[in-house]
């Protein structure tokens, strides 16, 4: 609010004619009145000058939120021996996902993002929901949400593997009791974050629970980070350590990832798992490559995934695409003497909106 707009009514609220002619004997009705009118528009005036300086400031706080969507659908055909007969034939899945999401400040900021999901199965569900406060320099992250990849796959619609491969992803995220993530920024270049997660993972089961440092890099066309993961899972509190790399460079309308993996268990079937990965984007063409081997008692498990996908744009629409996508993995079990095969095609319909 500006000083003119209230000073100008106080002044004359507080005119020493006004207080005089109140105040002295025998001053005549009619001018106590005038004053009395004065002093009430007076105070309409400051009142009213004060609901717009708030509503101004209100519309200026709090801007509408960003609000987008999307939907996918996927027909699927999955295939292969380790699947059997039961397992073998067509599928299809799909969701509309609802984002919300605003950041206001400046020095310092706060940022929040939900989205929402209706599956084609009638259940509803939630991918990310969080908040965000810091500034350029840190900032702490709550929620629902997932860190960073340390396993990135270009451009995934179907990637279905034949047996287990680690990727330092297990604490990464998106879990249903507690996370946490701080993140600090070393200029333009470098950044390290810290997760702590509390949680039932679908793949560690209940109580998995740890640390999750992860060192990122960036430098024009190129790119990578190292990171490690710590912790606990199931009622015994069995261990879990892991570490995993990955590079990527990415120009001119190409992106190449290279990843590295490897961790261990303390009480699992698979003691010690590396995996390794290459996979790329030129355009709309993906193609990637997956070797995974897991250490067991007596022998290993060997994975092997081949996946491939192309994105096509849909009758000139935008934000429209079609995606069909092949996978093929092989699972070669030196323990039980067996080799089984996961085989999958997938078409994807997405549309932005």
């Amino acid at each position: 609010m500006s000083p003119s707009a209230l000073s100008s009514p106080k002044s004359h609220c507080s005119s020493p004619n006004n207080v005089n002619q109140a105040g002295v004997p025998g001053a005549s009705k009619n001018t106590f009145s005038t004053g009395d009118n004065m002093n009430q528009s007076s105070r309409f005036a400051v009142r009213a000058t004060s609901v717009a300086v708030f509503l101004a400031m209100g519309t200026a706080a709090y801007a509408a939120p960003n609000v987008d969507a999307n939907i996918e659908l996927d027909s699927t055909y999955n295939s292969g021996s380790q699947l059997g007969s039961a397992g073998t034939g067509m599928s299809q899945s799909g969701r509309l996902e609802l984002n919300v999401s605003q950041k206001a400040g400046t020095d310092y900021f706060v940022a929040g993002r939900a989205t929402l999901l209706a599956k084609k199965d009638g259940s509803a569900g939630t991918d990310d929901l969080w908040v965000q406060l810091g500034s350029a320099s840190a900032d702490v992250k709550l929620g629902r949400f997932e860190a960073a990849d340390l396993f990135p796959i270009a451009q995934d619609t179907v990637v279905n593997h034949a047996g287990n491969v680690y990727g330092t992803n297990l604490l990464r995220g998106r879990s249903e009791k507690f996370h946490a993530a701080l993140s600090v920024n070393g200029g333009s270049t470098l950044k390290f974050e810290l997760g702590l997660i509390d949680a039932t993972d679908a793949a560690l089961g209940t109580g998995a629970k740890g640390v999750r440092p992860v060192v990122m890099f960036s430098s024009g066309a190129f790119g990578f980070k190292v990171g490690a993961e710590s912790g606990q899972y199931g009622v015994s509190g069995n261990k879990i350590e892991g570490m995993g790399f990955t590079g990527n460079y990415s120009a001119n309308g190409m992106a190449v990832n290279l990843n590295y993996a490897q961790g261990k268990q303390d009480a699992a079937a698979d003691n010690k798992m590396t995996s390794m990965a290459i996979n790329g984007q030129v355009g709309a063409f993906a193609l990637g490559f997956v070797s995974a081997k897991n250490d067991q008692t007596g022998g290993d498990k060997q994975v092997q995934t081949v996946h491939a996908s192309y994105s096509i744009p849909l009758f000139g629409v935008a934000g429209a695409s079609i995606t069909p996508a092949i996978s093929h993995s092989t699972l070669k079990d030196s323990v039980l003497g067996t080799n089984q095969d996961v085989d999958a095609f997938r078409v994807r319909l997405h549309y932005d909106f």
